[in-house]
């Protein structure tokens, strides 16, 4: 649950205990509404509970106390509970701010997901405020993952995001939304075909991404089999030979693969930096170039292929071209240290002290910041 809202919740449930002690001078009133007060203040919510129940008994009229009573036993975590007391406050007064809205959110805490999605799908359009927003957003995207409408849970997350796009929780739910997914459809792709070179692929990644690359390089090479012509498993076991024990077979074979990756996808700019390093690693120069001059045309925002382009420059004393991918690269990776320290030694090569002294400033920031350091091996052209 996200804390801001309730904070914000218990300022206001706070007043409206303040209104039923104004409304009598009873010893037991007052005394359970200070209770009752200071419990929500400090999201106490099992003491908030017990002085709630306590004032409802002795003010069973008054709406706002069964509201009180609804939230802090939604926070202690009995959504049927806190519902029946929401659907009191609303019955005693059906236009108390925010009980709907906490009906939809108790409900889709309780599995009634398409009575939440019809409760809290207007709510979160026009939200009373961020936090609460956030709280309706969350329990609605649960909603529509759990009636399976996925593209309405994909357009309620990205409008989480957009609005908080560094909030953890959210960031975790949405993830987690594409994951259960993707799991979903592997699932229905592996009964539709289970030999498929898409299964193969597939799996392959998988393999990759758990950084098993000898299984990796055993699926890749079936999907090629199975189809020859089709894009991205040329690179795939490009990529999973490299990961690999690097010998001289491997790196050769590799080379290979990226080739024919690139004779299916001429404009694959990742295959074409892959043959620019290699290239480079044997001294290759003129072919590097080549091959790194064209992986930044097909796309200039590969933050690799610009570092790769520039080294090589720097290595050919051709430091003012060098700057220009330079700085493109520090513009794609801002928080990248090695473009700055690059950049300081293209400047110090031009005689431009003023230049390099403000890269390495810059340098010096990022790494006081906690960004990892350049590897100053990796940073030699």
């Amino acid at each position: 649950m996200n804390r801001c809202v309730t904070i914000r919740v218990g300022v206001l449930l706070f007043l409206a205990v303040t209104r039923v002690t104004s409304q009598s001078r009873n010893a037991d009133l007052d005394r359970y509404s200070d209770q009752a007060r200071q419990a929500l203040a400090a999201k106490k919510w099992s003491e908030a509970v017990t002085a709630l129940r306590h004032l409802a008994e002795l003010a069973p009229s008054v709406p706002q106390v069964q509201a009180n009573l609804g939230m802090s036993l939604f926070f202690e975590g009995h959504p049927g509970e806190a519902r029946e007391a929401f659907e009191r406050a609303k019955k005693l007064d059906p236009a108390i701010a925010q009980v709907d809205v906490m009906i939809g959110v108790c409900d889709a805490e309780l599995g009634r997901y398409a009575e939440a999605a019809g409760k809290l799908e207007p709510a979160f359009a026009q939200p009373q405020d961020g936090e609460t927003g956030r709280l309706i957003g969350l329990h609605l995207l649960r909603s529509y993952a759990e009636l399976k409408q996925f593209d309405k849970a994909e357009r309620t997350g990205e409008a989480l995001l957009r609005r908080d796009p560094k909030d953890p929780e959210i960031l975790y739910q949405v993830s987690r939304l594409h994951a259960d997914r993707s799991y979903q459809l592997m699932h229905e792709l592996l009964a539709a075909a289970p030999d498929s070179y898409w299964v193969h692929l597939a799996q392959a990644q998988v393999q990759d991404s758990l950084k098993r690359y000898d299984l990796a390089q055993k699926e890749y090479r079936r999907a090629i089999e199975l189809n020859p012509n089709a894009a991205e498993a040329h690179y795939g076991l490009g990529r999973a030979l490299l990961n690999g024990p690097r010998d001289p077979q491997a790196i050769d074979e590799a080379a290979r693969e990226f080739a024919r990756e690139l004779a299916i996808s001429p404009g694959n700019a990742t295959a074409e930096y892959e043959l620019g390093e290699i290239a480079r690693e044997r001294g290759q120069l003129q072919a590097a170039h080549e091959h790194f001059q064209r992986a930044v045309h097909a796309n200039p925002d590969l933050f690799e292929a610009q570092i790769g382009l520039a080294r090589l420059l720097l290595k050919q004393g051709s430091a003012r071209d060098a700057v220009r991918h330079l700085e493109q690269a520090a513009r794609l990776e801002p928080g990248d240290t090695l473009p700055h320290y690059l950049l300081a030694s293209a400047y110090k090569s031009l005689g431009d002290a003023a230049g390099a002294g403000r890269e390495l400033d810059l340098y010096r920031k990022l790494r006081a910041s906690g960004q990892p350091a350049a590897d100053e091996k990796q940073a030699e052209p």
